[in-house]
């Protein structure tokens, strides 16, 4: 059931690229670069890994901290804040 939800994804995706970016024209052409929809790919994959480690170093670091802990936490952060 998984491999065909990934098949199925990957090729509803395949298929949003085909229809975003540009046909290539011939071979003549050189493409330069990324092309804007691949940039909007990495960056949305990019904040998508970085939410995903956010929520699980707060619920699986912080939220297991007591607070006592967490106050040595924050006037560790202010004091290296404060140094640089």
């Amino acid at each position: 059931m998984g491999r065909q939800v990934l098949l199925y994804l990957s090729h509803f995706f395949k298929r949003i690229m085909e229809s975003i970016t540009p046909q290539a024209r011939g071979y003549d052409e050189e493409q330069e670069g990324f092309s804007l929809a691949s940039w909007v790919m990495i960056v949305g994959l990019a904040l998508y890994i970085a939410g995903g480690l956010g929520f699980y170093a707060k619920t699986h670091l912080w939220d297991q901290l007591t607070e006592q802990q967490k106050g040595i936490v924050v006037q560790a952060m202010m004091t290296n804040d404060q140094m640089l």
